[in-house]
């Protein structure tokens, strides 16, 4: 059997998490689904038909059939004495993120989320020195002091930009800070000092996210995670969310940073290896 998000495989049929059988209008379709399900969770690690027909409750004659046909479509590949995810899959991931709308997707993820559905969640990518943000979702108790799409501010500032400068190579960084005695302040609580970005930048990368704590708006703070391109050829983008400071305690900022990571999976390339 295999146990998916969706319920456990039994041959034709998917049982349910209440108990019921929920079952396949076209039973090889499900199955060869949970083959490829099966393979992609052995992580490389080859497995044989009857390991297959074993852990999926499928008899080992129509496991070793619907092999052959995913072998032919290129979709498994055999590797020893086992089977592989194929290089078809790879093609076909790549087709459908060419049809992606990765902004319709950020706005769908988030009203998707509890707690960010009700907050402000923006999308930004850096420019230089910049963040310039490509979209803003406005939750049900949305603020109007933050940024709007197309503004720019000082990444130093912002939750987005520090995500951002974090993930840049050191030499790359200094290169943008080459020359940059003071940086510029937005509120008393932004970072002025280049040695103290730096500073910052390393918690950033140890503690997984930026934070922006009212830098550039007295009394709003805000999360924010990097993601790697979309494709890729494209260029890193930040996702964060906001909320009023006075309300941001530790039971809320824990949920807002695991919907926001939540969001971040929902728009990162599957393609890609994701970082440890």
């Amino acid at each position: 059997m295999l146990d998916t998000a969706a319920g456990v495989f039994t041959g034709g049929t998917r049982l349910m998490a209440d108990g019921t059988n929920e079952p396949s209008p076209v039973p090889a379709v499900a199955r060869a689904g949970a083959i490829l399900t099966a393979l992609a969770e052995a992580s490389g690690r080859p497995l044989t038909v009857s390991d297959l027909a074993r852990q999926l409750g499928l008899p080992k004659s129509s496991t070793a059939n619907l092999c052959l046909a995913l072998e032919g479509e290129r979709l498994i590949s055999r590797v020893e004495s086992g089977f592989q995810l194929g290089r078809r899959l790879v093609e076909l991931g790549g087709a459908y993120l060419s049809t992606m709308d990765q902004i319709q997707e950020f706005y769908a993820a988030c009203r998707r989320q509890p707690n960010i559905s009700r907050q402000t969640a923006r999308v930004a990518v850096l420019d230089g020195l910049d963040v310039l943000y490509l979209a803003r979702y406005d939750g049900t108790q949305p603020l109007r002091l933050t940024a709007n799409i197309g503004d720019r501010f000082p990444a130093h500032c912002t939750a987005t930009g520090k995500a951002l400068l974090a993930m840049l190579d050191p030499r790359a960084l200094d290169e943008r800070l080459r020359g940059r005695q003071r940086l510029v302040a937005l509120t008393d609580r932004s970072i002025t000092d280049p040695a103290a970005l730096r500073a910052e930048l390393d918690t950033v990368r140890e503690r997984g996210y930026a934070v922006d704590d009212e830098e550039t708006t007295p009394g709003v703070t805000c999360l924010a995670l990097a993601v790697a391109g979309f494709r890729t050829d494209s260029d890193p983008f930040a996702l964060s969310v906001t909320s009023v400071s006075t309300a941001l305690d530790d039971v809320l900022r824990a949920k807002l940073l695991a919907e926001l990571r939540d969001v971040a999976s929902s728009l990162s390339n599957p393609l890609l290896v994701a970082d440890a």
